[in-house]
C-alpha cells in the first residue's frame, strides 16, 4: 500500500513557482532518477525538493518569533555573541538581554550626568568588549563596557578657531575599532580612532536628504536613506562610489555573508555572488533596525523584537 503524501496549498504554489522557473533543469530528472515504483505525488515533491536545492534564488519559511515587548519607542539594536543591546528611546535608556531575550540589564533613565540619556538614538556593541550609544541631546557619545560600566564620552572638538558640540545620531565601529558617526546637525560624518582620538571629518552629497543607518565594512561607508528606497556607498573617506535601489527597504545589515535588507514581511540576503536568499516572516512587521549573528536574524520594531533562524553560520 502506498504512502499518501499530503502537501499544503503554500507548499504547491511555492512548487508551481520553482517549477515553472527550473522546468529546464527538472525535465532530465523526470523519467531517470527517481524509480517508476514510487507515488506520483513523492516523485513530485522530490522534485520540487531538487529544483528548490539547484535554484540560486529560494525562500526559506521560518518561524519569526517574538523574544521581547512593550518596548518604548526602540531605535536600534546591536547583537554581540553573548547579548543583545537595544536602545529604548521613549524610556532614555539601553536595555541589555540575552538572545532568547531575556531582560538582563538596563542602563540609564532621563538626564546628563554619566550612565544617562537624553534621546539616545544608535548603539554598536563592537565585539561585545565596548558599547557605543549616541546620546543626542546630551551632544556625546557614552563608551561602556560589557558589564555596563561607564568608561568615557566623546563629545565636543576643540580647534584653534571654535569648539562646535556634536549632535551624533548613527553610529558605527570598524573591526579595526575606528568610530565613525554621523552629526545630524553639522552634517557631516566624523571618525575617530580606537583610543577615541579625532581622526577626519566628511560632508556627504547633498543629494542624500537622511541617514538613517550607518554601516562600516573594511573597504567603505554604507548609508541607508529611507525615503529614497536607498543604499547608498562612500569611500572610508567619504568619496561617493555608487548606490543600491531597494523598494520598501526598512532596514540593513552588512556582514562577511552580504548585504542582508529587511521589508516588512521578510529578509533579502545578497551575497557578494549576487546569489539572493529570501526568509519569510509569514506576517507583517515595521522594522527599524536588524542584526544578524550566529545564524540568528533579530529584528527590533520600535515596539517589540523578532528573532528567526537563517541556518547560516
Amino acid at each position: 500500500m502506498n504512502t499518501v503524501y499530503r502537501i499544503t496549498i503554500t507548499e504547491v504554489i511555492l512548487f508551481k513557482k520553482v517549477f515553472d522557473r527550473y522546468s529546464d533543469v527538472i525535465k532530465p530528472f523526470r523519467n531517470s532518477v527517481f524509480p517508476a515504483c514510487l507515488p506520483a505525488r513523492q516523485v513530485r515533491y522530490s522534485i520540487f525538493i531538487l529544483a528548490l536545492l539547484l535554484s540560486s534564488n529560494y525562500t526559506f519559511a521560518q518561524p519569526l518569533q517574538k523574544i521581547y515587548s512593550d518596548l518604548d519607542n526602540a531605535t536600534s539594536i546591536s547583537v554581540t555573541q553573548n547579548a543583545i543591546y537595544i536602545v529604548e528611546q521613549g524610556r532614555d535608556r539601553l536595555l541589555k538581554l540575552d538572545h532568547t531575550g531575556k531582560l538582563l540589564d538596563t542602563i540609564g533613565g532621563r538626564g546628563n550626568g554619566d550612565y544617562e540619556f537624553s534621546k539616545p538614538v544608535d548603539v554598536d556593541a563592537t565585539n561585545g568588549l565596548k558599547i557605543f550609544v549616541t546620546d543626542q541631546n546630551n551632544r556625546r557619545i557614552q563608551v561602556f563596557d560589557r558589564r555596563g560600566q561607564f568608561l568615557s564620552s566623546i563629545s565636543e572638538r576643540a580647534s584653534f578657531v571654535n569648539s562646535r558640540k556634536y549632535r551624533p545620531d548613527q553610529i558605527s565601529v570598524s573591526r579595526f575599532g575606528e568610530i565613525y558617526f554621523w552629526d545630524k546637525e553639522a552634517r557631516l560624518i566624523r571618525r575617530y580612532d580606537l583610543d577615541y582620538n579625532f581622526e577626519d571629518e566628511f560632508r556627504i552629497s547633498s543629494d542624500i536628504i537622511t541617514v538613517d543607518d550607518l554601516q562600516v565594512t573594511s573597504t567603505e561607508v554604507l548609508i541607508l536613506e529611507r525615503v529614497s528606497d536607498t543604499v547608498h556607498r562612500l569611500s572610508p573617506n567619504g568619496g561617493y562610489s555608487g548606490f543600491y535601489p531597494v523598494k520598501d527597504i526598512k532596514a540593513f545589515f552588512v556582514n562577511e555573508e552580504g548585504l542582508w535588507q529587511a521589508f516588512e514581511d521578510r529578509v533579502l540576503l545578497e551575497h557578494e555572488n549576487a546569489e539572493l536568499q529570501e526568509f519569510d516572516f509569514g506576517k507583517i512587521v515595521r522594522p527599524i533596525d536588524m542584526h544578524v549573528q550566529s545564524g540568528s536574524i533579530f529584528i527590533l520594531t520600535r515596539s517589540d523584537l523578532y528573532k528567526i533562524e537563517s541556518g547560516s553560520r
